[in-house]
């Protein structure tokens, strides 16, 4: 396993640089997936600095991946508005060079200990279903398929995912 440092992302230069991380990590990982347009739709409404304080200021906790000097990754957890028991894994990215290194499975273990401070029962993402490289990553790591879900985001596109849960006391 790859040694890295975990460190909170609370500042407007860590929303920075999780937003540059994102704009790198979605196009590595994203073609093939889900079309260019959707990538720069989604990028363009979920990772500018502003948009990630706001979710922040609204309870996500986020973290930064190190190695050494470098951010090879982040992970957000939101809790659920609906229901106190759920939190979400928003997000989990490593750049391509970093994966399969056991970065993403430190970001879940960090995802499952932020779920159980806010005294969560279930870890729940969502997953595009035809990203099978991190359906199959999550899978490993302890998560199962609970259900498929269709939602649309706006100018036409639409979300097509798999609902992942894992118990947060699962060890």
């Amino acid at each position: 396993m790859t040694d890295c440092l975990l460190q909170p992302a609370t500042r407007d230069i860590d929303h920075h640089r999780l937003g540059e991380l994102a704009h790198r990590i979605w196009h590595e990982h994203y073609p093939g997936i889900i079309s260019r347009e959707q990538i720069e739709y989604m990028l363009a409404t979920q990772y500018d600095t502003e948009t990630l304080s706001h979710q922040q200021s609204e309870g996500t906790r986020f973290v930064l991946a190190w190695i050494e000097q470098t951010p090879v990754g982040f992970a957000g957890v939101s809790p659920d508005e609906e229901a106190a028991e759920i939190v979400w894994l928003d997000k989990l990215y490593i750049l391509a060079a970093y994966r399969g290194q056991g970065i993403g499975r430190r970001l879940v273990d960090w995802a499952r200990h932020t779920g159980a401070e806010l005294d969560a029962d279930a870890l729940c993402l969502r997953v595009n279903r035809h990203n099978t490289a991190s359906v199959a990553m999550y899978e490993h790591a302890g998560f199962e398929i609970e259900r498929e879900d269709v939602k649309a985001i706006g100018h036409g596109f639409v979300m097509d995912d798999y609902v992942m849960r894992m118990p947060i006391n699962q060890a």
